[in-house]
């Protein structure tokens, strides 16, 4: 027992990056402190209590349905890419749908300290738009999801149908568009990109590319967020974003994309 809580380990091997579960858990609790507050963490905590322990109580508090209820938008589930509306030249490389948490996000976003009405925010993957309900709480000058899945993609929509009509949104712009991550063009403007492991090696580069191509005159920092960074070798090797110091724990990296000054000094 003593190994497995002080080892790092993947409670989804394949499908989730190595951390080290009894700090996720602490960071978790943490979190849900700082946004449910202690009556609700506490019944979240005792709602998974039961369900590990299969008992049939308490179950309409568990974080994810008190999430479904606080949004009222439809976000739940699981999709795995063998049954996916998209092309087959890109399944191999595509990751299942599955939401992220949205108080995570938010904890790790708050603690970049942006300067939120100066950025767009991108969401590569963004399936039925859970972190872009999530990013819309911020004055973004825009926030926009990128999906290749037609039906993900008119989830989405429906999703941000609802947040309109319900004032829900503070950016200044919200959409998803239906696409592939790695042909979408951004504003030549400061950015801050999410992923969370919405896609292998190879798109994940030509997104890297395509984010250098666009936002080469773009002085501000550009911020790339990575949720479940299966593949944060990629953006290690690069010479335009380096991994922040500050560390943000559980299954985070954060990326900053230095300056064309810093990256004319780092490349010699």
């Amino acid at each position: 027992m003593l190994k497995f809580v002080f080892t790092k380990t993947a409670r989804y091997p394949g499908l989730e990056v190595e951390h080290y579960q009894i700090l996720r858990n602490l960071r978790t609790l943490l979190v849900n402190l700082k946004y449910r507050g202690p009556i609700m963490t506490f019944l979240g905590l005792a709602a998974n209590f039961c369900a590990r322990a299969k008992i049939p109580l308490l179950q309409e508090y568990r974080f994810n349905k008190q999430n479904l209820r606080e949004s009222g938008l439809d976000t739940d589930g699981i999709v795995e890419t063998a049954v996916m509306d998209i092309p087959d030249e890109v399944r191999a490389s595509a990751c299942r749908y599955e939401a992220a948490s949205d108080y995570e996000f938010r904890h790790v976003l708050e603690r970049l300290h942006v300067d939120y009405p100066a950025y767009h925010f991108v969401d590569y993957g963004s399936g039925k738009g859970a972190i872009l309900a999530a990013a819309a709480r911020y004055p973004f000058k825009s926030v926009t999801g990128v999906e290749i899945s037609g039906a993900l993609h008119q989830t989405a929509m429906r999703n941000i149908a609802e947040m309109k009509q319900r004032h829900m949104i503070r950016a200044g712009a919200l959409t998803s568009v239906h696409g592939d991550a790695a042909s979408y063009s951004l504003p030549n403007a400061p950015h801050v990109i999410y992923v969370y492991n919405s896609f292998g090696p190879e798109v994940l580069q030509k997104v890297l590319d395509r984010i250098s191509e666009d936002l080469r005159d773009i002085e501000e920092p550009v911020y790339f967020l990575y949720n479940n960074p299966m593949h944060h070798n990629v953006l290690e090797k690069s010479q335009e974003f380096h991994r922040m110091s500050k560390s943000f724990g559980g299954k985070w990296l954060v990326f900053i994309r230095l300056s064309n000054s810093d990256i004319l000094r780092k490349t010699g």
